[in-house]
């Protein structure tokens, strides 16, 4: 099952209306009984408010390309990172998956794209089916209102009645939907990647072939890739883990780490390794917070780089290596 989100458009808005009309839909939205013309406007004004970078609205579509519901990312607030979720799916569709598939894919976008840190999905206290809904997400943490007093005080104003209060924190989410799958065949479509945390081709491809290499998938998205060598029957090295940039600065580096750990503990390893260059700032302090302690200095190995390479104004010579235990 698979569900694909489309920028709203006018040619979806008779499917849009005949889905919002059923009763069960209408009735729990708290809709009036409305045109096709009413849906047109509706449609433009979304478009308006997506244009200001006020949401992001999304027209729900399955396999097949079906108008199945919608879902947007409203009151978008860039200084404090966060965001209200709001959608409906037709009756028709109500507990067949698009749920689960539609969140994710709205959420992708808040988290990955928007760089968020926080959705919240309120829900009428009337609208049972809702709460339920919600509930039955993996990736959320219910009843909120106490920790977030005045986005719940917001929420019930703007409903003008008594609301729950869930929030979908990135880092919950970024856990969830991120994974690692093993690359088998050619790797060569893979350098680019590894070239991120390598500048040298020449040294890339002297090892890019050996030992385990992994994609890091978040989602159905190929977000980096980590790549896995053997030293011992007991230690193994990240020799190289790589995050597109624009996956970066979203939690996904750590938690990559973390099932590299698992993964490399299930494997009968005892000890993971890995090393960084003394100009290498940010990562030197990344692989302390996930555990690793700082194990020996191989001076000059960059050295023989045939071109230097500088990180915040240091050049780098050596390479610091971590260990953590598994």
């Amino acid at each position: 099952m698979a569900v694909n989100l489309v920028k709203h458009d006018i040619k979806y808005a008779e499917a849009m209306h005949a889905l919002s009309s059923m009763p069960q839909v209408r009735d729990a939205l708290g809709l009036p009984a409305g045109k096709v013309e009413d849906t047109i406007n509706f449609i433009k004004r979304e478009c308006i408010d997506e244009e200001e970078g006020k949401t992001v609205p999304r027209v729900v579509l399955n396999e097949e390309g079906q108008v199945i519901g919608v879902t947007a990312l409203m009151f978008i607030d860039h200084a404090k990172k966060s965001c209200h979720i709001g959608s409906w799916l037709g009756y028709e569709f109500w507990g067949k998956g698009y749920n689960l598939e539609a969140k994710k894919a709205i959420l992708e976008i808040a988290f990955y794209e928007l760089g968020l840190k926080r959705v919240f999905a309120g829900a009428r206290k009337v609208n049972i089916r809702s709460q339920k809904a919600q509930e039955k997400l993996p990736f959320i943490r219910l009843g909120v209102e106490q920790d977030f007093p005045h986005e719940h005080k917001w929420l019930e104003v703007k409903e003008k009645q008594p609301c729950v209060l869930n929030v979908f924190e990135r880092e919950d989410f970024v856990r969830y939907s991120t994974s690692l799958e093993l690359v088998e065949g050619s790797r060569e479509s893979y350098l680019p990647l590894l070239l991120i945390a390598d500048e040298s081709e020449e040294a890339v491809r002297q090892y890019m072939n050996d030992g385990d290499l992994y994609e890091i998938k978040c989602g159905e998205k190929l977000a980096g890739v980590a790549l896995l060598l053997a030293q011992s029957t007991t230690t193994i090295e990240l020799k190289n883990i790589a995050i597109k940039p624009e996956f970066q600065g979203r939690g996904i580096g750590k938690v990559a780490l973390q099932k590299i750990s698992t993964v490399s503990k299930s494997q009968g390893y005892k000890n993971v390794i890995v090393g960084t260059a003394n100009s290498s700032i940010d990562n030197i302090a990344f692989y302390q917070k996930s555990g690793f302690r700082m194990e020996t200095i191989e001076k000059d190995f960059f050295s023989s780089y045939a071109e230097p390479i500088y990180e915040n104004g240091i050049r780098a010579l050596d390479m610091i290596m971590f260990s953590k235990a598994l």
